[in-house]
């Protein structure tokens, strides 16, 4: 068993097919279904079971994946080790982030971060809560910022600040435009354009309107904070965001912001990464970042503040 059997291995396992995996490493398939075969004869377990042209891992399939993430996870760590020790502080780190996050948060630390460490190679993910947890497991990140509460036996958590949210609406609403104030009943009278069902955010909001009693009117749902807004602004609906996100269109007389008046609605915002014993120290350093920017974060940013 050898490193770049177990690459071929793992990229067989996360793309579910050969064909993709050759495309991925630039290998020719042939090649890989050879390594694979040698890996199986060796191991004397079959990896890999093929069902109506598919393929699915066999539980030692499944075994051996779980190690071979963390063998290369383990590698990583290693070469962003000693590339410090030689001083050389080169590597790569992968940053698993929301819209709202990638847009509003990282990139201010990220070129503090860059200023120390201009030879670290920053790759920026985004996608849903649930799929950068997934990508998280699967060794396929480093560190993630992310709408908690996460809560995995593999995964350490860093809770980092609260971000306000509440009613946005389109500068020419007839009801709410010159507001600055709404109740939670009030809410529940007009169409809402909120994430779809089963993303972080919307269980939140699903939390809210239960414990308020409220039968929301959902009238849209979009998967991320950059459709919604677009929609809330010809006023096809109204939303339910964190404040930060709308700063910009507040100020060009775009959309209202409206604080709920009895309900506290915060989304709680932390570092997730993978447990384990030792921790690189520019991923270490780049936590100690994330920490430092935790009161700029925890400040509720409103139109004319800085910020």
């Amino acid at each position: 068993m050898d490193l770049r059997q177990l690459e071929m291995f793992l990229a067989v396992s996360e793309n579910n097919s050969f064909t993709l995996a050759s495309q991925e490493l630039n290998v020719a398939q042939s090649a890989i279904s050879r390594k694979i075969k040698m890996l199986e004869d060796e191991l004397g377990e079959k990896l890999f079971k093929r069902v109506n042209k598919r393929i699915y891992l066999t539980p030692a399939g499944r075994t051996l994946l779980r190690y071979a993430r963390r063998i290369f996870r383990e590698i990583r760590n290693a070469r962003l080790e000693v590339s410090e020790i030689a001083e050389l502080k080169r590597g790569e780190i992968k940053i698993g982030a929301g819209m709202i996050a990638s847009m509003y948060y990282l990139p201010s630390i990220l070129e503090k971060f860059r200023e120390s460490y201009p030879r670290v190679e920053l790759k920026v993910v985004t996608g849903s809560t649930e799929r950068l947890i997934t990508k998280l497991r699967e060794n396929r990140l480093d560190i993630g910022l992310l709408t908690l509460p996460v809560d995995f036996p593999d995964l350490h958590v860093i809770p980092l600040f609260s971000e306000e949210m509440g009613v946005v609406a389109s500068a020419k609403h007839p009801v709410f435009a010159g507001k600055e104030v709404i109740t939670s009943r009030e809410i529940g009278d007009h169409p809402l354009i909120l994430f779809p069902p089963g993303a972080y955010t919307r269980r939140l909001l699903d939390k809210f309107f239960q414990e308020q009693g409220l039968t929301p009117n959902v009238s849209m749902e979009a998967e991320n904070v950059a459709t919604i807004k677009p929609l809330v602004r010809i006023n096809l609906g109204i939303s339910i965001l964190p404040l930060r996100s709308v700063v910009e269109e507040i100020e060009q007389g775009e959309l209202v912001y409206l604080k709920i008046a009895d309900y506290s609605l915060v989304r709680e915002q932390g570092l997730v990464l993978h447990k384990t014993s030792s921790m690189p120290n520019v991923l270490s350093q780049l936590v100690n970042y994330f920490q430092a920017a935790q009161e700029y974060f925890n400040t509720p940013t409103r139109t004319g503040a800085a910020g």
